[in-house]
Parts: C-alpha cells; structure tokens; sequence
C-alpha cells in the first residue's frame, strides 16, 4: 500500500482528486485508466435537471429526455 502523498492530481486538474485517482494512489495494482469515474457526468445530469433553461441554453442533453 502507497501513502497519499504522491503529488499526482486528477486527470482534469482539479485539486481533490476523484475516487479512482484515489483508489489507484492508496492500492498497488489499480490501473485508473482502466476505470470511468461517473461523478462529473451525474453532477452534470443533475445540474441539467435542476436547471433545465440554462441546460437548454448550453445545449446540454439530459438524460431521460428526447433530444
């Protein structure tokens, strides 16, 4: 098992890294790259339904409609 601290950050960028990037830091023997993390698509799902005119003003599809 690897410390936290490997100095690596997400593959976009961000500062907290998603649960894969954090999973393959602490387990030898993840390959993040062969995982989806979905966190950023369900944020975006649920943003869209919650505001659907701005999701129709970026063009953004929401799941679970006809588009």
């Amino acid at each position: 098992m690897r410390l936290w601290g490997s100095g690596r950050r997400s593959r976009s960028g961000p500062a907290l890294p998603s649960d894969i990037d954090a999973l393959a830091r602490l387990v030898e023997g993840v390959d993040r790259d062969r995982y989806l993390d979905v966190q950023a698509e369900d944020a975006w799902q649920a943003a869209a339904k919650r505001w659907p005119l701005v999701a129709a003003v970026l063009e953004l599809p929401v799941e679970g409609e006809k588009g």
